[in-house]
């Protein structure tokens, strides 16, 4: 089955608890302790990789997860760390992180992965938690705690499929788009004399002169599309990524039972689907288009009346063929290689140039927003009258702290103690209402 979207969360791996362990050797009576640390988690990854077409393996399962890194053992033993999760997907996916922000889900672009092999990190694995030889000292000679390991981070990620492809066939539901990708390729996609036949995109590997390259045919359009009538604009994305359009025109439109020709039934339906174009996407508008005319066996394979008449109206024919009959599907596929090979070049071109002005950028560093130290923290007053403590290092080190565990708890006083934030809840709290680090409550320890 064929999905082009998909939601889905995703988280890595659990670091693995430190160990609580003290060395027990014949004639050493005072080993000390020897607790490893634990193993860190695996991160998470989303890869483009060719063999896969479509999103339809995040159908059914919306949550991936990688591997929890081991606890750590005795006699300094590190825990194994977690398996990376990388989850396939076809080369033009994009993928935003999703976050609830004012009551409505808001995203924020990840990435592309427009070429086989493109990796994308999407969560981070927690840290192991450090083992109890890891806080010996000599004021604490006999450390009878350990750190439990750190979360996985944790991301809900929409992947929307923008499919690549050298050439887009596009045009009205019934003009030949199946037919003619069906007579390019070896792609065999539903043909049948009505509307909306193609309910997703067909691909098709064209071969000519020892080359190849991929045609894509779009399921119809037709007026206001852009703003979801018909199929919707569904499908427009997969557009985006075609190097060269090919749009199709239906002669057969034109030709009225017992009157004359009226090409401008043909010139109405091409601004028509340019509208859309245009108005779903600048990039669109832009994009290199090549006008066919189908369907010209009904007219004895001569359409110079129908190629003038729409010249006349500035829009030049490309090529007169009949998908149906295969005339001129051979000397069109010749045609666009050319073509096909230009646009190829021009979109590396583009994509190393992109990559450059990315090198060249000078990281902006803003210490006083963000910032790893323990001391880097902020209280903020909750509606409810609560304080939550929010800081990036702190948050970590409270999550990892084992509060059923004595001389755990008297480590994280000391600490909190000694970045001054004791003293700075002190000064706005009532000893009565909630305190939070990040989402655990600490009031009870203060």
């Amino acid at each position: 089955m064929f999905l082009d979207e998909a939601t889905i969360t995703v988280r890595g791996g659990n670091g693995g608890r430190g160990a609580v362990s003290w060395r027990r050797e014949k004639y050493v009576p005072k080993g000390g302790p020897d607790g490893g640390d634990g193993g860190r988690g695996g991160d998470a990854y989303i890869m483009a990789d060719e063999n896969t077409d479509t999103l339809s393996d995040y159908m059914s399962r919306k949550k991936f997860e990688a591997k929890k890194g081991d606890f750590g053992k005795g006699q300094h033993k590190g825990g194994k760390d977690g398996e990376d999760i990388i989850l396939l997907v076809p080369p033009g996916t994009v993928v935003t992180a999703l976050r609830q922000a004012q009551g409505d889900m808001q995203g924020d672009v990840m990435g592309e992965l427009v070429e086989h092999g493109d990796r994308l990190l999407v969560a981070h694995g927690g840290r192991g938690g450090y083992g109890n030889a890891h806080f010996k000292s000599s004021v604490r000679q006999q450390p009878d705690f350990a750190e439990l390991g750190e979360p996985g981070e944790e991301k809900m990620v929409k992947m929307e499929l923008k499919l690549v492809a050298d050439v887009g066939i596009i045009g009205y539901p019934s003009v030949g788009k199946s037919s003619l990708i069906a007579a390019m390729s070896a792609a065999r996609p539903k043909i049948a004399p009505y509307p909306f036949t193609t309910l997703v995109p067909n691909l098709g590997v064209v071969a000519v002169s020892g080359r190849s390259y991929v045609a894509c045919d779009i399921p119809g359009l037709i007026e206001g599309a852009s703003e979801g009538k018909g199929l919707g604009d569904a499908f427009l994305r997969h557009i985006e990524r075609c190097g060269v359009l090919l749009h199709l025109l239906d002669i057969s439109k034109a030709l009225r039972e017992g009157e004359e020709p009226d090409a401008n039934v043909l010139v109405e339906d091409y601004r028509a689907i340019r509208k859309e174009l245009e108005t779903y996407s600048p990039t669109l508008s832009r994009k290199r288009e090549l006008v066919l005319l189908n369907k010209t066996d009904l007219v004895g394979n001569d359409a110079t009346a129908f190629v003038k008449a729409l010249k006349k109206a500035k829009i030049t024919v490309m090529a007169p063929i009949s998908a149906a009959t295969r005339h001129g599907v051979d000397g069109l596929k010749k045609a666009l290689l050319p073509i096909v090979l230009e646009e190829r070049e021009k979109r590396v071109e583009e994509r190393l140039q992109s990559a450059e002005e990315e090198r060249k950028k000078l990281p902006v560093l803003r210490p006083h927003l963000v910032s790893s130290r323990m001391g880097a923290y902020r209280i903020e007053r909750m509606k409810d009258g609560s304080l939550k403590v929010s800081g990036q290092r702190l948050e970590q080190f409270t999550v990892m702290t084992d509060f059923g565990n004595e001389g755990a708890v008297r480590r994280f006083q000391n600490v909190i103690e000694r970045v001054g934030l004791k003293k700075a809840i002190a000064k706005m709290w009532d000893g009565e209402s909630p305190v939070c680090i990040g989402e655990k409550r600490v009031e009870e320890f203060l």
